[in-house]
């Protein structure tokens, strides 16, 4: 069956003035070993999903001083982190990491697009069986299989094949696409931790002991209370209680938040409510740990690569905004959540033999019904995905087909195939029958959605296979997010602050090239990393180029993204 904690539906790109990727040049030669004691013994990548950029400083003077305020006196942060392509999403976001490169080269466009008739998922496929099984007739299970460029973990193990690598998170792709093609082990949660035939056809021992001590069943019927009772979270985020606010797995919109997915006894709907919670970070923390203690990562002089991936903050932050208490709450135990990682670190791998790099896939939209200071008064609203195709569908009908046959057109017949938005796929069936090229008929698509109040820019395939003038961020960006083999006819941008939700619905979600969904934290902490708080520009793809020195190893094969200058010590 499908993990319960894969997000599905359709998620918005949106325009946005931010720096282009064009502007970055290729990776220098760097001197390896960082430090006079040679490569690190471990590097662990720390992905809080849907962490904004902005959340480290706005909530700076709440934090502890061993978590995230440790890296930031310690090692350096960033402040100036962007993804410089256009469709911000979880899957595009784990596959840049440590590819070093975007999706118009390692080809995860979305989550999922359609490609050859049919809708595909960015990290999973029919060809594999659940470990342990048994899987549901027709199951997507996950795998590695559509990832297009070798990451950090490819290298690392054709440099030493004996080195270990895995990847954790609540979600499949968050597993998979940041550990490439040949980790020791990739796990994801559906009520236990799984994985897929592609890696094994058994767990690891130490997976089997965690799955069967009931860990995930700990905090059934234990409410999601606030983490600081010291503090008025009102102060910090708004009020508990605003318009556009979901209830998550029959959790209620106000704290305290139950914790039993509305059941009397342990169900599927709990463990949805467990990662909707702060809970289910604290619950992949622990089988971190014990990854590291069964497989002694970073015991002997041969380098290792933990992925670790923290989705409940994304699970959280759909549901409730980032302007919410859930959410500041929910930040604030991952800054504590942090402070455990780094002591458990210090004493499992010994201080100045490990490296940590913390970021985010993507950051978040605040709520359209709620005008935050971060908008800054904008105007803000949800746009319905099946109203622009509606409308699409009757413009395309109208200028193509003559009364005659607009009386004798099958109903069924529909202009457009499929979409995932921000794409759109063309019906070529339908273009054939007006004797149309896809070209003509995107074309005229394109400059009817362009004269839209909720649209602000369309793309067609042409003209994202040409070139765009150095200013033009726009384009420029969602040009990044073109591969011809998996995207659409037409890219649709929605207006700043707009969301792809219908008028009634709640949450919130993420996609756009703006700062809100772009900007991100990058977090360094290791041997050789000083520097504390730096407003030279970056990207998350840095992340390639930062590990693959710090574990003395090449750079991927198709990393373009250079070292910040911050960090290039001899």
């Amino acid at each position: 069956m499908t993990p319960p904690v894969i997000l599905g539906g359709f998620l918005s790109v949106i325009a946005g003035l931010l720096m282009l990727a064009n502007s970055y040049t290729r990776i220098p030669t760097i001197p390896p070993n960082p430090s006079p004691e040679g490569p690190v013994r471990l590097a662990v990548l720390v992905v809080f999903d849907q962490m904004r950029g902005d959340f480290p400083e706005r909530w700076r003077e709440l934090y502890g001083k061993e978590g995230f305020a440790r890296i930031m006196k310690d090692g350096v942060t960033f402040t100036h982190c962007h993804y410089p392509y256009g469709t911000t999403t979880t899957g595009p976001g784990h596959a840049s990491m440590l590819t070093g490169t975007c999706p118009d080269k390692h080809g995860i466009v979305n989550n999922a697009w359609y490609e050859n008739g049919q809708s595909v998922y960015c990290a999973g496929s029919t060809r594999y069986e659940f470990v342990p099984g048994p899987s549901a007739r027709g199951a997507t299970v996950g795998n590695p299989d559509r990832l297009l460029a070798e990451t950090v973990a490819d290298v690392l193990k054709a440099k030493h094949p004996e080195a270990k690598v895995f990847g954790l998170s609540l979600k499949d792709r968050s597993a998979i696409l940041p550990c490439g093609k040949r980790p020791n082990g990739a796990y994801w949660f559906d009520g236990k931790f799984v994985t897929s035939t592609y890696y094994d056809d058994h767990v690891h021992p130490w997976v089997e002991k965690f799955n069967n001590s009931k860990v995930a069943d700990r905090w059934f019927s234990k409410n999601w209370t606030r983490f600081r009772t010291n503090i008025n979270y009102d102060d910090f985020s708004g009020p508990d209680d605003v318009p556009g606010e979901g209830k998550g797995s029959k959790q209620g919109r106000t704290f305290p938040h139950l914790m039993t997915g509305g059941e009397i006894a342990i169900h599927k709907e709990y463990y949805s409510a467990l990662a909707n919670s702060p809970y289910g970070n604290e619950m992949l923390l622990q089988l971190a740990k014990e990854c590291v203690t069964a497989e002694k990562l970073g015991a002997d002089g041969t380098p290792d690569l933990l992925v670790v991936s923290f989705s409940s903050n994304d699970l959280i932050g759909h549901t409730w905004g980032p302007d919410s208490h859930e959410v500041l709450d929910v930040t604030l135990r991952s800054d504590a959540l942090m402070a455990e990682l780094l002591r458990f670190l210090d004493d499992k791998v010994g201080k100045g033999r490990y490296l940590v790099g913390v970021t985010a896939d993507h950051g978040v939209c605040p709520l359209p019904e709620v005008n935050t200071p971060y908008r800054k008064g904008a105007i803000a609203k949800r746009v319905d995905p099946k109203q622009i195709q509606k409308d699409v569908e009757a413009h395309l009908t109208a200028k193509f087909m003559s009364p005659k046959a607009k009386a004798e057109k099958d109903k069924d017949t529909a202009w457009i195939e499929s979409t995932s938005f921000p794409w759109v796929y063309l019906n070529r069936k339908a273009v054939a029958a007006v004797e149309k090229t896809p070209e003509e008929v995107a074309e005229a698509m394109a400059v009817f959605l362009r004269t839209q109040p909720d649209i602000a820019r369309a793309f067609t395939r042409a003209d994202l296979e040409g070139k765009f003038p150095a200013d033009d961020a726009v384009a420029n960006r969602v040009r990044r997010s073109f591969y011809p083999a998996r995207s659409g006819d037409v890219y649709i941008v929605l207006k700043e602050w707009y969301l792809p939700s219908v008028a009634t619905g709640t949450g919130t979600t993420h996609g756009a090239p703006f700062d809100y969904d772009a900007h991100v934290p990058l977090m360094l902490y290791g041997p050789g990393i000083t520097g504390g708080r730096t407003d030279e520009k970056t990207t998350p793809q840095a992340m390639a180029a930062i590990f693959a020195k710090w574990l003395d190893v090449p750079n991927p094969s198709k990393a373009e993204f250079p070292i910040p200058a911050v960090l290039n010590v001899k």
